[in-house]
C-alpha cells in the first residue's frame, strides 16, 4: 500500500485536502476527521472502482460549518469490495493552517 498524505496550509472548496491511498484492491471506505478535542467533525464515505482511495475534504463539518486551524486526526477504514480479507484501518495526523 502506498499513501500521499500532507498537511495543507489552506483548505476550502477551491483547495480541498486530497490525500491518496493506493490499496491492493477496490474497496468501500470511511474517512473520519477528528479535531484536537476528540470530536469527529467530518465523516466521508465512498467506494473505489480501482485500488486508489481519493477523498477530498473542503474543511467543512458534517453540518456544513467551517473548521478552525489546528491539529486533526484522520482515520481511514477500507473494506474489500470482493469481501475477501480483513478491513484495513489506518490513521494519522495533519495540521490546518
Amino acid at each position: 500500500m502506498e499513501a500521499q498524505v500532507y498537511s495543507p496550509s489552506v483548505i476550502g472548496r477551491a483547495f480541498p485536502w486530497s490525500p491518496v491511498w493506493q490499496l491492493n484492491r477496490p474497496s468501500t471506505w470511511t474517512l473520519t476527521l477528528t479535531n484536537a478535542f476528540g470530536k469527529i467533525v467530518r465523516t466521508l464515505t465512498g467506494s473505489s472502482t480501482g485500488a486508489a482511495v481519493r477523498p477530498a475534504w473542503d474543511g467543512t463539518t458534517d453540518s456544513g460549518g467551517g473548521t478552525t486551524s489546528g491539529p486533526y486526526t484522520w482515520k481511514l477504514t477500507a473494506h474489500p469490495r470482493d469481501g475477501q480479507g480483513p478491513d484495513l484501518t489506518l490513521s494519522g495526523t495533519m495540521t490546518l493552517g
